[in-house]
């Protein structure tokens, strides 16, 4: 990754675009997110909790220290940017580095059980995607998965979240994931939706209202296309094998 602009934004990621958007960031608004992600993430991770876990873009490490929490000792995390992993270490998270994804996976070929690549492949350029999932490939062991989390190109909102960073590449949907999963050697491929997690009053009248809104956009979609099947929510998850 050479382009300057984005060197320049990733060295302030932390004080010019997380602060921002969410406000600085401590263990205990990290612990706030856990139930969250307990409900979109828990079914998708390893069972053995002594598998080997890297998280690619883990930013400070929050999900890092959730892996933990659950008991994931070998969960670690790698990120480009020294102002995030930094912020991360000075809340006591552990296991985290700054390193480049393809120069550290291209070092440790079938070492890991799970891949886990959050809000980063729409960083990258579609061949640059190609390239980084090949290297993932080559570094999971025989039996090993990769979980990926991208914006969702068929999202009813999803240009929030698209545009709301300058650093984007790309967004992708269900059947673009199938294309690039399958084409660089991955299997069963499942993709989930990503709307209002009901772990709360709140998110569960969000979740009624969100699957009001689906059934909605499924009919005039059917109105349109004569196909009412698609993930309408601003973000997607991807599980994939290999």
């Amino acid at each position: 990754m050479n382009q300057l602009f984005k060197k320049i934004i990733y060295s302030k990621y932390v004080s010019n675009h997380n602060n921002f958007l969410y406000g600085q960031n401590s263990l205990a608004s990290i612990r706030r997110h856990f139930s969250s992600w307990k409900y979109y993430f828990k079914e998708l991770l390893p069972n053995e909790k002594q598998s080997t876990i890297l998280d690619v873009g883990c930013g400070d490490g929050n999900f890092v220290y959730w892996l933990k929490q659950l008991g994931y000792s070998n969960a670690s995390g790698i990120d480009l940017s020294p102002e995030q992993i930094n912020s991360g270490l000075s809340m006591g998270i552990t296991d985290i580095q700054v390193a480049d994804v393809r120069n550290f996976l291209k070092e440790r070929s079938s070492f890991f059980d799970f891949i886990i690549m959050r809000d980063v492949l729409e960083h990258f350029a579609k061949d640059q995607v190609f390239e980084i999932l090949d290297l993932v490939f080559r570094s999971l062991k025989p039996s090993g998965s990769i979980m990926i989390q991208v914006p969702n190109g068929q999202g009813i909102f999803y240009t929030s979240i698209y545009y709301g960073d300058f650093t984007h590449e790309w967004a992708y949907t269900r059947s673009s994931l199938n294309q690039i999963f399958l084409n660089t050697g991955f299997r069963d491929v499942r993709c989930f939706e990503m709307g209002p997690a009901p772990v709360n009053t709140s998110g569960f009248i969000r979740l009624l209202f969100w699957r009001y809104k689906v059934l909605v956009n499924r009919f005039w979609k059917f109105v349109e296309s004569g196909n009412s099947q698609g993930i309408f929510s601003s973000n997607i998850i991807a599980l994939a094998r290999k």
